[in-house]
């Protein structure tokens, strides 16, 4: 398996990073360390560029160095990735020449919007990279996964493709889902008989539902398709995270 975990050399992304290997901690995985820094390659900034660019490749050697300490599996493998890309361009070329299966990036937390990579720029990963993503809070510690909410709109998501994902899902298979169908106007819901995972009524999707869901549940799991919910959770100016801070990790399923 492959994985990108971004850094900005931040606290946040440290942490998600240290997350990102206690999730892998019984598989074999290549992660793959990517820091993006703005690079001045005018000629005016070429006697300071050599400086910052050793100063920064050794921050990122050290970030990797770190988090292969940390890992105890022999299992891990590590290695760094510096681009002077765009954020979204960088992660697109990563994912191509490293083949990666799933992204780690740090959310922080509601007074936090400023840092670099993270910030508006997770829920901008989300939106914009077809990948399996987690969303991993700033202060976070790992627990097993064992109880994952799965919050659902069955206006973009019908029954049958939500078993279709959870049939098909290679991680999270010894959580217990529970599905959670957000209400959204005066839709008509279908009959939802013969469920195989417990379910809960359509209820709408608010500040205190999501408190609730974090007091409850390990994990949030909801795909990438979901727009609204994904808007909900990460967006840094009208979803929750503007107002409260966001406590466990939020997987971005995209397949």
């Amino acid at each position: 398996m492959n994985v990108l975990i971004l850094t900005d050399f931040s606290e946040t992304s440290t942490n998600a990073g240290k997350y990102a290997v206690d999730f892998l901690h019984d598989k074999e995985v290549n992660f793959h360390i990517l820091n993006i820094h703005n690079f001045n390659f005018e000629r005016s900034a070429s006697k300071g560029l050599e400086k910052e660019l050793v100063s920064t490749l050794d921050a990122l050697q050290s970030t990797v160095d770190s988090l292969g300490e940390y890992s105890k599996p022999k299992l891990h493998k590590f290695d760094l990735i510096l681009s002077s890309e765009n954020l979204i361009g960088a992660i697109r070329k990563a994912l191509i020449d490293k083949k990666i299966d799933l992204i780690f990036i740090g959310a922080v937390s509601q007074n936090e919007h400023a840092h670099p990579i993270l910030g508006d720029h997770a829920y901008e990963v989300v939106r914009k990279i077809k990948c399996n993503i987690i969303a991993v809070p700033g202060g976070c510690t790992y627990e097993k996964p064992e109880k994952t909410v799965f919050p659902v709109d069955p206006a973009v998501l019908a029954v049958q493709e939500q078993n279709n994902i959870l049939d098909k899902l290679q991680f999270l298979q010894s959580s217990q889902f529970t599905l959670l169908e957000i209400k959204d106007g005066d839709i008509k819901y279908p009959n939802e008989d013969n469920r195989d995972i417990p379910f809960k009524t359509p209820v709408p999707f608010t500040r205190d539902l999501f408190r609730e869901i974090q007091r409850q549940f390990h994990i949030i799991f909801v795909v990438g398709k979901n727009l609204s919910i994904c808007d909900r959770l990460l967006h840094s100016r009208h979803g929750f995270s503007s107002e409260m801070n966001v406590e466990i990790p939020i997987f971005v399923y995209h397949g």
